[in-house]
């Protein structure tokens, strides 16, 4: 564990400013397959792609429609989920803005999630507000509030999300639980694969099983971990999930179970940004078979509008 923050975030604006050079001097292609190659030691086969990661990074630099920025908005995705599946839940939104300073910190629950809108993981999970104070938040709302999070994977989805930080519910299973996460992998309108994280913010471990709840051998970015039981939600679950996939060719739908009711969390349509460890590298290839890439699926999902959000 890193001790000394100063040498951390240093770290950080150095990493920031190398990816803002490389965003002007490295064009898309390039920049995804060097990344590629750093992590698997060989590079995509981005002509013909067979491989889900590789499938994913080809989506990141050709796929151009709108849903896909509704997808990454995760404010403005709180309408479509109620309107397409109304059956979820969705955490409380406490307060959302474009100006971190008028975070009404001393109005907010003793528990809670301070997250960004505009990016994938940028979030803080709030236990006890005692922990953390208002000035910490704001400056770290404005970090995120001036970073441009496509120059991380270059993913188009983010570069036209509004800009916002926001505070909502921390969900639960129980007083200081988190609940664990399921990941619906949905492939052409139909969820093929369920993976359940646990523990991620300590032991991070996954399993994998299928839309009948059998068991997948193998971990796309975790540890093995042990078996579970479906949820009590799973029913309610799957048919979410393809209501809001809208049978495009692929999205990942993120859920939570607590007490036998599913929330919302996410969607994701670039998982890992095609960077998935998986182990046996054999799934792969299998994940790559149930995603059949297309261009014109998703036409009927509502258009991306930045300025229209109901504030829910």
């Amino acid at each position: 564990m890193n001790r000394d923050p100063c040498a951390r975030r240093w770290r950080e604006v150095k990493l920031e400013l190398r990816r803002r050079i490389a965003m002007h001097w490295i064009a898309d292609r390039d920049y995804l397959s060097r990344l590629y190659v750093l992590k698997f030691g060989r590079g995509p086969d981005l002509r013909r792609p067979t491989g889900f990661n590789e499938k994913i990074l080809v989506k990141i630099l050709t796929d151009r429609r709108p849903h896909l920025a509704l997808f990454a908005d995760k404010l403005r995705v709180r309408d479509y989920v109620r309107s397409a599946a109304p059956e979820l839940r969705l955490a409380k939104l406490y307060w959302w803005s474009a100006r971190p300073d008028t975070l009404p910190f001393a109005d907010l629950p003793d528990a809670f999630a301070f997250k960004a809108n505009h990016g994938s993981g940028w979030n803080v999970l709030v236990e006890r507000r005692s922990d953390v104070s208002a000035a910490q938040l704001v400056k770290l709302g404005r970090r995120w509030l001036r970073t441009d999070f496509t120059i991380v994977g270059r993913e188009w989805a983010y570069r036209n999300v509004h800009r916002a930080v926001y505070a909502e519910e921390l969900l639960r299973t129980g007083e200081s639980e988190l609940p664990g996460d399921y990941k619906l992998f949905v492939f052409g309108g139909k969820v093929r694969v369920v993976q359940v994280d646990r523990d991620r913010f300590t032991r991070h471990t996954q399993v994998l099983y299928d839309e009948r709840w059998n068991r997948i051998d193998g971990t796309v970015a975790g540890l093995q971990g042990p078996e579970v039981p479906p949820p009590d939600s799973l029913d309610v679950m799957l048919r979410a999930a393809e209501k809001l996939s809208a049978s495009v060719d692929f999205v990942r739908v993120d859920l939570y179970d607590i007490g036998g009711h599913a929330y919302f969390g996410e969607l994701t349509s670039s998982p890992n940004k095609g960077l998935s460890p998986f182990r046996p590298p054999s799934l792969d290839a299998w994940f790559g078979s149930l995603l059949r890439l297309d261009d014109g699926a998703g036409e009927s999902l509502p258009r991306y509008d930045p300025g229209a959000f109901s504030g829910r």
